[in-house]
């Protein structure tokens, strides 16, 4: 039991989660094109964004590990290696949320069977232009 209390709490921040598999293509991507790219992580109350130059430049250095991010592999991310960086990282572009209004509702599949869900209607996120504009545009 012990074990498997270690593991849950192996790290104690959210986290932006980029993919091992994703960061050759991505660089690929970025040397052929020469476009900037960024990961946004969106909570329910905040968004976090960091660039891929970022990322690189923090898990090339095996001190930041444990600290500001770790490599896990785990179900939520079907089994794939992940790199898990601590959203504190990056920079806080959208602080308030508007919460949108939710309802169950059900939809009837061929055959009869039922199919219950989440809809949402509204909701609105205040970006913060300062951060957006030195942080992504202007990076």
């Amino acid at each position: 039991m012990k074990e498997n209390i270690k593991i849950l709490h192996k790290r104690d921040y959210l986290s932006i989660t980029p993919k091992m598999e994703d960061i050759a293509l991505v660089n690929r991507w970025i040397q052929k094109y020469n476009v900037k790219h960024f990961y946004l992580q969106v909570f329910f109350d905040k968004a976090y964004v960091i660039s891929f130059q970022d990322i690189l430049e923090l898990v090339s250095n095996v001190d930041n590990e444990g600290n500001n991010f770790s490599i896990e592999r785990d179900v939520k991310n079907q089994g794939k290696t992940t790199i898990k960086v601590n959203v504190k990282v990056g920079k806080e572009v959208i602080g308030k949320i508007d919460m949108p209004e939710h309802k169950s509702a059900m939809k009837e599949l061929d055959r009869g069977r039922l199919l219950f869900y989440v809809t949402f209607e509204g909701g609105k996120g205040y970006l913060d232009n300062e951060i957006f504009m030195r942080d992504v545009i202007n990076a």
